[in-house]
């Protein structure tokens, strides 16, 4: 009888771990044939940068001032056009490629449920986003390139000059990413303290304001009121990103971007709109950002985490400077999502390297890494 007994859990929990397994096994499948149909059942509003590349793509050239004319062109040198199919099966392969290198097929075995839904939410996210011609793509090389490369000071230069090249070819906006995401590498090697982490993006934040107030004249909110006027009529205009403080000065221009950095966070407005889609949409980001990086900050800072553990350091880098970029050029959270999405892989590296920080920790104490956790 004690055999019998002691077996039973044993299977149980053999089979509880397989679960996650047999969830992403089942699920990958599906969003994958899901992407290569999307355009059937999404509305257009999903699909109009897609749409725009195609059409510019026969006559693009490389030297355009128009960064979807310059995109539109990588895609035909790549012998692309007019292969939709073929666009949406690489790029989804390539996102799942990212999110196995993040997140291990043997890691799954240790996820909870949370971290399972996660890796769902990444891929159908994929399937939604991704599977288009998008500028999206080369993001998710960068982002690709960043986990492989080398865990030394020469693989952090490599990324930030590829990132620095994709920002002088298509987004400008990336020379701002590649430099907070070199501030926070900085930061978070030495920081022992979780606050200096906010700081660094508040004084980002300012410097931006200063700049463009010096260089350009303006204030930090003329990049979000440019975009809006040419989406006043759009699709997504129902889930723009309000400015809610004046951009008098350069201080108070930054105390709206840091607002903003805090509804991108957790998304107020769209839990306010009532809709069940924005609902779901703004719990997931908020446990996102909330339930991972910054838990994972608050505990990494004071144990030292960051200064040994490359890619976590690099994961949080990066997804907190795209943040802090995003809360001054974002129009509305749709937009938000599309370019968050190539990065999406780093939670589920995160949840990997966190789980791993902690058993060391235990270990070294001689305790049980189940209590640390």
């Amino acid at each position: 009888m004690g055999q019998h007994t002691s077996v039973a859990p044993r299977a149980a929990g053999s089979a509880g771990r397989l679960l996650p397994q047999l969830v992403v096994l089942v699920w990958l499948p599906v969003c994958f044939f899901f992407g290569l149909v999307n355009r059937r059942f999404l509305p257009e509003k999903y699909f109009l940068d897609d749409r725009h590349l195609q059409a510019v793509m026969p006559t693009a050239t490389p030297d355009s001032a128009d960064s979807f004319v310059v995109m539109a062109w990588i895609y035909r040198a790549l012998g692309a056009m007019g292969h939709p199919t073929a666009v949406q099966a690489v790029t989804m392969l390539l996102f799942f490629a990212l999110l196995f290198t993040c997140a291990p097929w043997s890691a799954l075995t240790r996820f909870t449920v949370y971290e399972t839904g996660i890796f769902c939410f990444c891929a159908a996210a994929c399937a939604v986003y991704l599977a288009q011609y998008s500028k999206e793509s080369l993001v998710l090389l960068l982002v690709l390139g960043l986990v492989l490369l080398p865990r030394s000071v020469l693989g952090d230069v490599v990324f930030v000059a590829a990132a620095c090249l994709y920002a002088a070819t298509l987004r400008e906006y990336w020379f701002l990413v590649a430099g907070v995401y070199v501030l926070l590498r900085l930061v978070l090697r030495r920081a022992r303290t979780p606050v200096w982490v906010p700081l660094v993006m508040a004084g980002a934040l300012l410097a931006f304001a200063v700049g463009v107030e010096v260089l350009l004249g303006q204030d930090l909110n003329t990049f979000r009121e440019i975009v809006a006027q040419y989406r006043v009529n759009s699709p997504n205009a129902q889930s723009a990103i309000q400015d809610y403080l004046p951009a008098d000065t350069p201080p108070l221009a930054a105390a709206n971007a840091a607002l903003t950095v805090l509804l991108l966070v957790v998304p107020i407005p769209l839990l306010l709109d009532g809709s069940v889609v924005y609902l779901g949409f703004s719990v997931v980001i908020a446990a996102l950002w909330l339930g991972t990086v910054a838990r994972g900050v608050a505990w990494g800072t004071r144990r030292g985490w960051f200064a040994r553990d490359v890619p976590m350091a690099r994961a949080v880098s990066l997804l907190l400077a795209m943040l802090t970029v995003q809360a001054v050029f974002e129009p509305d959270y749709g937009s938000y999502l599309k370019h968050l999405t190539p990065l999406l892989p780093l939670f589920p590296l995160l949840f990997v390297r966190f789980r791993a920080q902690r058993e060391r920790d235990a270990r070294a104490r001689g305790g049980s890494p189940a209590v640390t956790a």
